[in-house]
């Protein structure tokens, strides 16, 4: 009997890590740590930010936010490409930078 010692591949890649980014609000200066297991969406209510929600599952887009620096891990199936270079789906999205500041 023949044994196969390599691992399986995946056909989909693996989701990115998820590490802890300081969220920047622009306009009042704010900054908010975002840990691994929080979402920007939360961190933000918990601040007494209003951000819209329905789904919480990056398909609505009713949590788009403008975003003005940093790089966005965009995780939503909502938004376009081309949308995806101003906005955030705020309720799914991470960040691959150590920061990321959203226009609010």
């Amino acid at each position: 009997m023949q044994t196969n010692d390599s691992p399986a591949k995946s056909a989909t890649p693996l989701p990115a890590s998820e590490t802890a980014f300081e969220l920047i609000l622009a306009r009042s200066q704010l900054r908010l740590a975002v840990q691994a297991c929080d979402s920007m969406v939360d961190v933000l209510h918990m601040a007494g930010i209003r951000i819209d929600t329905l789904c919480e599952q990056g398909v609505c887009g009713t949590c788009s936010t403008p975003w003005l620096a940093g790089e966005p891990d965009h995780r939503d199936s909502c938004l376009s490409p081309t949308e995806q270079l101003t906005h955030v789906a705020v309720c799914c999205a991470r960040s691959h930078s150590p920061t990321l500041t959203l226009d609010l």
